[in-house]
């Protein structure tokens, strides 16, 4: 038995709607989801964060260590970072502060 013309459009319809919803699911489970490619990209996104992070609290780190060796080697700089920092004088010295002018006004 032939089948009319309104049937074959209808039935054509239905499979390529389903086609299309098909496609869709599969697109929206690998977009989405706990693996999917969204969730890698800010997996990804968020490794180079961390990698550069890493890499300046490496340098940091590298800086801090050598002014740690410098004050146990070079007592000159220790005495300059002892004066600048903390304000120390030998003996028989006078230290002077310095203080701006809008430091002395009464606060509300």
């Amino acid at each position: 038995m032939p089948r009319s013309g309104a049937h074959r459009s209808s039935s054509t319809k239905a499979v390529l709607a389903l086609v299309i919803s098909s496609f869709v699911i599969v697109i929206l489970m690998f977009g989405m989801g706990r693996y999917g490619w969204i969730t890698m990209l800010r997996v990804d996104r968020q490794q180079k964060r961390i990698k550069k992070e890493m890499l300046a609290n490496l340098a940091h780190s590298e800086i801090l260590c050598r002014e740690i060796r410098r004050l146990k080697t070079d007592s000159f700089y220790l005495e300059s970072q002892a004066r600048e920092k903390l304000g120390m004088t030998r003996a028989g010295e006078t230290s002077y502060r310095f203080y701006p002018a809008d430091s002395l006004k009464k606060r509300p």
